[in-house]
């Protein structure tokens, strides 16, 4: 996998192409309950693998995020005191 730093808008893109595909196969269930159509054959090895992994790259980008957020908190408070010391 590559390395990319993404932006909040970045980040939103990426969810709703997510959210489209949801969409769709929320349309396709509704549809074949419309129709009474009470099996639809799918492939679905592949596409439950790529959700497990999603799943995971998920988990871990959010465990990346807080520690970023962590981070970056921890050097702005930093400053804070340092900067409240200098005008001591």
């Amino acid at each position: 996998m590559t390395l990319e730093a993404y932006n909040p808008d970045q980040i939103d893109r990426i969810t709703l192409r997510t959210l489209d595909v949801c969409c769709r196969l929320r349309n396709m269930a509704q549809r074949s309950r419309e129709e009474q159509l009470r099996t639809f054959p799918l492939h679905d090895k592949k596409a439950l693998e790529w959700l497990a992994k999603l799943e995971e790259w998920v988990h871990k980008a959010e465990a990346d995020l807080n520690l970023a957020i962590y981070k970056q908190r921890g050097a702005r408070q930093a400053a804070e005191v340092v900067s409240s010391r200098k005008k001591r």
